[in-house]
Protein backbone atom coordinates (compact mmCIF):
# COMPACT_ATOMS: atom_id res chain seq x y z
CA UNK A 1 0.00 0.00 0.00
CA UNK A 2 2.74 2.57 0.37
CA UNK A 3 2.91 2.68 -3.52
CA UNK A 4 -0.02 4.08 -3.48
CA UNK A 5 0.80 7.31 -1.20
CA UNK A 6 4.37 7.76 -3.39
CA UNK A 7 2.28 9.82 -6.44
CA UNK A 8 0.19 11.90 -4.14
CA UNK A 9 3.66 13.75 -3.38
CA UNK A 10 3.62 15.22 -6.62
CA UNK A 11 0.09 16.74 -6.63
CA UNK A 12 1.19 20.78 -5.14
CA UNK A 13 3.65 20.60 -7.88
CA UNK A 14 1.24 20.04 -10.51
CA UNK A 15 -1.14 22.32 -8.89
CA UNK A 16 1.63 25.58 -8.82
CA UNK A 17 2.15 24.02 -12.92
CA UNK A 18 -1.64 24.01 -13.38
CA UNK A 19 -1.54 27.76 -12.20
CA UNK A 20 1.10 28.70 -14.80
CA UNK A 21 -0.64 26.79 -18.34
CA UNK A 22 -3.34 28.21 -20.00
CA UNK A 23 -4.67 30.87 -22.56
CA UNK A 24 -2.23 33.45 -20.73
CA UNK A 25 0.91 32.03 -19.50
CA UNK A 26 1.36 33.06 -15.71
CA UNK A 27 5.27 33.50 -14.53
CA UNK A 28 6.05 31.33 -11.54
CA UNK A 29 7.29 34.71 -9.62
CA UNK A 30 3.76 35.55 -10.46
CA UNK A 31 1.79 33.32 -8.89
CA UNK A 32 2.90 33.97 -4.82
CA UNK A 33 2.67 37.71 -5.51
CA UNK A 34 0.06 38.31 -8.03
CA UNK A 35 -0.91 42.00 -9.28
CA UNK A 36 -2.93 43.87 -12.34
CA UNK A 37 -4.50 41.37 -14.72
CA UNK A 38 -2.35 38.44 -13.33
CA UNK A 39 -3.86 38.87 -10.28
CA UNK A 40 -7.38 38.85 -11.70
CA UNK A 41 -6.71 35.85 -13.99
CA UNK A 42 -5.05 33.97 -11.03
CA UNK A 43 -7.97 34.69 -8.32
CA UNK A 44 -11.10 34.37 -10.76
CA UNK A 45 -10.27 32.12 -13.40
CA UNK A 46 -7.02 29.88 -13.12
CA UNK A 47 -7.79 28.51 -9.28
CA UNK A 48 -11.04 27.69 -9.39
CA UNK A 49 -10.79 26.10 -13.19
CA UNK A 50 -7.61 23.95 -11.53
CA UNK A 51 -10.06 22.79 -8.49
CA UNK A 52 -13.39 22.15 -10.68
CA UNK A 53 -10.60 20.14 -12.43
CA UNK A 54 -9.32 18.04 -9.14
CA UNK A 55 -12.76 17.57 -8.41
CA UNK A 56 -13.99 16.45 -11.69
CA UNK A 57 -11.42 14.07 -11.84
CA UNK A 58 -12.13 12.98 -8.11
CA UNK A 59 -15.98 12.43 -9.14
CA UNK A 60 -15.24 10.68 -12.29
CA UNK A 61 -12.72 8.36 -10.88
CA UNK A 62 -14.76 7.34 -7.83
CA UNK A 63 -18.22 7.08 -10.09
CA UNK A 64 -16.12 4.58 -12.23
CA UNK A 65 -14.46 2.59 -9.17
CA UNK A 66 -18.23 2.23 -7.69
CA UNK A 67 -19.38 1.38 -11.03
CA UNK A 68 -17.37 -1.27 -12.12
CA UNK A 69 -17.76 -3.55 -8.52
CA UNK A 70 -21.33 -3.07 -8.56
CA UNK A 71 -21.95 -3.82 -12.25
CA UNK A 72 -18.78 -6.81 -11.83
CA UNK A 73 -17.52 -5.11 -15.22
CA UNK A 74 -13.79 -3.90 -14.89
CA UNK A 75 -14.10 -1.73 -18.37
CA UNK A 76 -17.00 0.69 -16.81
CA UNK A 77 -17.04 4.08 -16.24
CA UNK A 78 -19.39 6.86 -16.74
CA UNK A 79 -18.69 7.48 -20.40
CA UNK A 80 -18.30 3.85 -21.29
CA UNK A 81 -21.88 3.48 -19.81
CA UNK A 82 -23.22 6.50 -21.80
CA UNK A 83 -24.09 8.32 -18.59
CA UNK A 84 -21.84 11.01 -20.20
CA UNK A 85 -23.08 11.27 -23.73
CA UNK A 86 -26.44 11.01 -22.21
CA UNK A 87 -26.17 13.83 -20.29
CA UNK A 88 -23.78 15.76 -23.18
CA UNK A 89 -27.62 15.41 -25.28
CA UNK A 90 -29.65 16.75 -22.63
CA UNK A 91 -27.58 19.57 -21.56
CA UNK A 92 -27.22 20.79 -25.45
CA UNK A 93 -30.59 19.76 -26.13
CA UNK A 94 -32.06 22.51 -23.23
CA UNK A 95 -30.15 25.26 -25.67
CA UNK A 96 -33.44 24.60 -27.59
CA UNK A 97 -34.77 26.61 -25.34
CA UNK A 98 -34.14 30.00 -27.33
CA UNK A 99 -36.40 28.61 -30.02
CA UNK A 100 -39.18 29.92 -27.50
CA UNK A 101 -37.45 33.41 -26.50
CA UNK A 102 -36.77 32.47 -22.95
CA UNK A 103 -33.41 34.50 -21.58
CA UNK A 104 -30.05 32.64 -22.10
CA UNK A 105 -29.22 32.74 -18.32
CA UNK A 106 -31.91 30.09 -17.47
CA UNK A 107 -30.29 27.37 -19.10
CA UNK A 108 -27.42 27.63 -16.55
CA UNK A 109 -30.16 26.43 -14.11
CA UNK A 110 -31.95 24.40 -16.33
CA UNK A 111 -29.38 22.22 -18.35
CA UNK A 112 -28.15 20.13 -15.43
CA UNK A 113 -31.90 19.01 -14.95
CA UNK A 114 -32.44 18.16 -18.58
CA UNK A 115 -29.32 16.73 -18.34
CA UNK A 116 -29.94 14.44 -15.05
CA UNK A 117 -32.74 13.15 -17.12
CA UNK A 118 -30.78 11.81 -19.80
CA UNK A 119 -27.78 10.49 -18.40
CA UNK A 120 -30.94 8.29 -16.41
CA UNK A 121 -31.98 7.02 -19.20
CA UNK A 122 -28.88 6.57 -21.25
CA UNK A 123 -27.61 4.58 -18.32
CA UNK A 124 -30.84 2.57 -18.01
CA UNK A 125 -30.48 1.93 -21.98
CA UNK A 126 -26.95 0.31 -21.61
CA UNK A 127 -28.54 -1.78 -18.67
CA UNK A 128 -31.55 -2.80 -20.68
CA UNK A 129 -28.96 -3.33 -23.81
CA UNK A 130 -26.50 -5.31 -21.23
CA UNK A 131 -28.64 -7.42 -18.61
CA UNK A 132 -28.51 -11.11 -20.63
CA UNK A 133 -24.81 -10.59 -22.71
CA UNK A 134 -22.46 -10.15 -19.38
CA UNK A 135 -19.62 -8.18 -19.13
CA UNK A 136 -19.34 -7.09 -22.51
CA UNK A 137 -22.94 -6.98 -23.46
CA UNK A 138 -22.41 -3.87 -20.76
CA UNK A 139 -19.23 -2.35 -22.86
CA UNK A 140 -21.20 -2.94 -26.33
CA UNK A 141 -23.96 -1.65 -24.95
CA UNK A 142 -22.55 1.66 -23.11
CA UNK A 143 -20.52 1.82 -26.71
CA UNK A 144 -23.67 2.08 -28.73
CA UNK A 145 -25.70 4.55 -26.70
CA UNK A 146 -22.85 6.62 -26.77
CA UNK A 147 -22.68 6.76 -29.88
CA UNK A 148 -26.72 7.12 -30.54
CA UNK A 149 -26.20 10.64 -28.25
CA UNK A 150 -23.46 11.43 -29.66
CA UNK A 151 -24.42 11.56 -33.26
CA UNK A 152 -27.44 13.51 -31.87
CA UNK A 153 -25.94 15.87 -30.46
CA UNK A 154 -23.74 16.23 -33.67
CA UNK A 155 -27.51 17.10 -35.33
CA UNK A 156 -28.03 19.34 -32.99
CA UNK A 157 -24.95 21.36 -32.61
CA UNK A 158 -25.16 22.08 -36.44
CA UNK A 159 -28.99 23.15 -36.28
CA UNK A 160 -27.81 25.60 -33.33
CA UNK A 161 -25.64 27.51 -35.23
CA UNK A 162 -27.43 27.52 -38.19
CA UNK A 163 -30.41 28.88 -36.18
CA UNK A 164 -28.79 30.92 -33.09
CA UNK A 165 -25.60 32.48 -34.36
CA UNK A 166 -25.64 34.58 -31.14
CA UNK A 167 -25.16 31.05 -29.16
CA UNK A 168 -21.05 30.57 -28.65
CA UNK A 169 -19.29 27.17 -30.10
CA UNK A 170 -20.60 24.20 -27.70
CA UNK A 171 -18.55 21.51 -29.77
CA UNK A 172 -16.44 21.34 -26.61
CA UNK A 173 -19.80 18.56 -24.99
CA UNK A 174 -18.33 16.22 -26.94
CA UNK A 175 -14.97 16.25 -26.07
CA UNK A 176 -14.52 18.11 -22.96
CA UNK A 177 -13.46 21.43 -22.07
CA UNK A 178 -12.85 23.17 -18.16
CA UNK A 179 -12.86 26.65 -18.87
CA UNK A 180 -13.54 29.47 -16.37
CA UNK A 181 -15.96 27.55 -13.71
CA UNK A 182 -17.61 29.97 -11.13
CA UNK A 183 -16.25 29.42 -7.63
CA UNK A 184 -20.69 28.48 -6.93
CA UNK A 185 -19.96 25.36 -9.73
CA UNK A 186 -16.76 24.68 -7.37
CA UNK A 187 -18.74 24.33 -4.41
CA UNK A 188 -21.63 22.64 -5.97
CA UNK A 189 -18.98 19.89 -7.04
CA UNK A 190 -17.07 20.06 -3.60
CA UNK A 191 -20.15 18.61 -2.21
CA UNK A 192 -20.51 16.16 -4.74
CA UNK A 193 -17.01 15.10 -4.21
CA UNK A 194 -17.16 14.84 -0.47
CA UNK A 195 -21.06 13.12 -0.56
CA UNK A 196 -19.68 10.44 -3.05
CA UNK A 197 -16.38 9.81 -1.00
CA UNK A 198 -18.19 9.64 2.16
CA UNK A 199 -21.13 6.98 1.19
CA UNK A 200 -18.57 5.29 -0.92
CA UNK A 201 -16.09 4.75 1.89
CA UNK A 202 -18.99 4.48 4.53
CA UNK A 203 -21.21 1.59 2.61
CA UNK A 204 -18.03 0.01 1.15
CA UNK A 205 -18.51 -3.32 2.44
CA UNK A 206 -22.13 -3.48 1.00
CA UNK A 207 -19.85 -2.89 -2.13
CA UNK A 208 -17.47 -5.31 -2.28
CA UNK A 209 -20.20 -8.13 -1.57
CA UNK A 210 -22.24 -6.92 -3.77
CA UNK A 211 -19.16 -7.12 -6.33
CA UNK A 212 -19.08 -10.74 -5.23
CA UNK A 213 -22.43 -12.11 -4.63
CA UNK A 214 -26.19 -10.96 -4.66
CA UNK A 215 -26.91 -13.65 -2.33
CA UNK A 216 -24.25 -12.41 0.14
CA UNK A 217 -25.64 -8.77 -0.15
CA UNK A 218 -29.07 -10.18 0.93
CA UNK A 219 -27.39 -11.53 4.12
CA UNK A 220 -27.00 -8.54 5.32
CA UNK A 221 -30.30 -7.02 4.49
CA UNK A 222 -29.54 -5.05 2.16
CA UNK A 223 -31.13 -5.34 -1.74
CA UNK A 224 -28.57 -5.72 -4.58
CA UNK A 225 -30.74 -4.38 -6.86
CA UNK A 226 -32.25 -1.47 -4.55
CA UNK A 227 -28.52 -0.44 -3.56
CA UNK A 228 -27.22 -0.17 -7.47
CA UNK A 229 -30.28 1.98 -8.12
CA UNK A 230 -29.20 4.02 -5.11
CA UNK A 231 -25.86 4.47 -7.09
CA UNK A 232 -26.82 4.99 -10.38
CA UNK A 233 -28.81 7.72 -9.44
CA UNK A 234 -25.98 9.26 -7.28
CA UNK A 235 -23.35 9.09 -10.14
CA UNK A 236 -26.12 9.70 -13.01
CA UNK A 237 -26.93 13.15 -10.85
CA UNK A 238 -22.74 13.66 -10.38
CA UNK A 239 -22.38 13.17 -14.06
CA UNK A 240 -25.13 15.18 -15.29
CA UNK A 241 -23.46 18.03 -13.49
CA UNK A 242 -20.44 17.36 -14.79
CA UNK A 243 -21.18 17.14 -18.33
CA UNK A 244 -23.51 20.54 -18.26
CA UNK A 245 -20.78 22.52 -16.91
CA UNK A 246 -17.38 20.58 -18.98
CA UNK A 247 -18.82 18.68 -21.43
CA UNK A 248 -17.89 15.03 -22.03
CA UNK A 249 -15.15 13.88 -19.93
CA UNK A 250 -14.02 10.57 -21.05
CA UNK A 251 -12.02 7.32 -19.16
CA UNK A 252 -11.04 9.32 -15.97
CA UNK A 253 -13.33 6.18 -14.48
CA UNK A 254 -11.37 4.04 -16.16
CA UNK A 255 -7.51 4.68 -15.69
CA UNK A 256 -7.81 5.88 -12.09
CA UNK A 257 -9.06 2.53 -10.41
CA UNK A 258 -6.75 0.19 -12.55
CA UNK A 259 -4.22 2.40 -11.64
CA UNK A 260 -4.83 2.48 -7.88
CA UNK A 261 -5.52 -1.77 -7.95
CA UNK A 262 -2.20 -2.14 -10.02
CA UNK A 263 -0.31 -0.23 -7.24
CA UNK A 264 -2.37 -1.43 -3.79
CA UNK A 265 -6.03 -3.22 -2.82
CA UNK A 266 -9.13 -3.34 -5.46
CA UNK A 267 -11.60 -3.44 -2.16
CA UNK A 268 -13.91 -0.40 -1.99
CA UNK A 269 -12.70 0.22 1.32
CA UNK A 270 -9.47 1.37 -0.17
CA UNK A 271 -10.46 1.80 -3.91
CA UNK A 272 -12.85 4.85 -3.01
CA UNK A 273 -10.68 7.02 -1.26
CA UNK A 274 -7.81 6.71 -3.23
CA UNK A 275 -9.64 6.86 -6.18
CA UNK A 276 -10.76 10.11 -5.27
CA UNK A 277 -7.00 11.32 -5.09
CA UNK A 278 -5.63 9.78 -8.14
CA UNK A 279 -8.31 11.20 -9.61
CA UNK A 280 -7.77 14.54 -8.89
CA UNK A 281 -3.80 14.15 -10.21
CA UNK A 282 -5.05 12.61 -13.54
CA UNK A 283 -7.33 15.13 -13.83
CA UNK A 284 -5.19 18.26 -13.42
CA UNK A 285 -2.36 16.18 -15.22
CA UNK A 286 -4.75 16.29 -18.29
CA UNK A 287 -5.86 19.71 -18.09
CA UNK A 288 -1.98 21.33 -17.83
CA UNK A 289 -2.05 19.13 -21.10
CA UNK A 290 -4.75 20.44 -22.36
CA UNK A 291 -4.68 24.20 -21.79
CA UNK A 292 -1.53 24.78 -23.72
CA UNK A 293 1.60 23.06 -22.11
CA UNK A 294 2.25 21.45 -25.65
CA UNK A 295 1.63 25.01 -27.41
CA UNK A 296 -1.45 24.76 -28.31
CA UNK A 297 -4.84 23.72 -26.95
CA UNK A 298 -6.68 20.01 -26.86
CA UNK A 299 -9.90 18.64 -26.08
CA UNK A 300 -9.28 16.73 -22.45
CA UNK A 301 -11.01 13.28 -23.73
CA UNK A 302 -8.55 12.89 -26.83
CA UNK A 303 -5.83 13.33 -23.25
CA UNK A 304 -7.85 10.80 -21.43
CA UNK A 305 -8.36 8.27 -24.34
CA UNK A 306 -4.81 8.03 -24.71
CA UNK A 307 -4.38 7.26 -21.37
CA UNK A 308 -7.69 4.65 -21.05
CA UNK A 309 -6.36 2.87 -24.44
CA UNK A 310 -3.50 0.76 -23.37
CA UNK A 311 -5.38 0.01 -20.33
CA UNK A 312 -8.71 -1.67 -22.00
CA UNK A 313 -6.29 -3.38 -24.25
CA UNK A 314 -4.45 -5.07 -21.20
CA UNK A 315 -8.14 -5.82 -19.53
CA UNK A 316 -9.04 -7.06 -22.97
CA UNK A 317 -6.04 -9.40 -23.62
CA UNK A 318 -5.74 -10.98 -19.92
CA UNK A 319 -9.43 -11.85 -20.36
CA UNK A 320 -10.12 -10.18 -17.14
CA UNK A 321 -13.35 -9.04 -18.68
CA UNK A 322 -14.76 -12.41 -19.16
CA UNK A 323 -14.23 -13.28 -15.42
CA UNK A 324 -15.81 -9.47 -14.20
CA UNK A 325 -12.98 -9.70 -11.80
Amino acid sequence: MNYLKYPVLVLPLLFLLAMMYGEVFIPPNELFHPEGAYGYILWNIRIPTVIASALIGATLAISGAIMQLLLRNPLMDPYVSGTASGGAFGAVLSYFLLAFNLPFSWIIYVSPIVAFVFSMLSTTFTLLIGRRAGVYGLVIGGVVVSYVFSALISIMLTFLEERFPEVPPLAFWLLGEIEDVPWTSVLILLIIVLSLGVLGTHTARIIDLTSISDDMTLSKNVDPNKFRTLWVVLISLSTAFIVSLAGIIGFIGIIVPHLVRRLGSGSASKLVPYSLVYGAIVMIASQIISDGALGFKLPITAITSLLASPIMMYVLVKGVANTGN
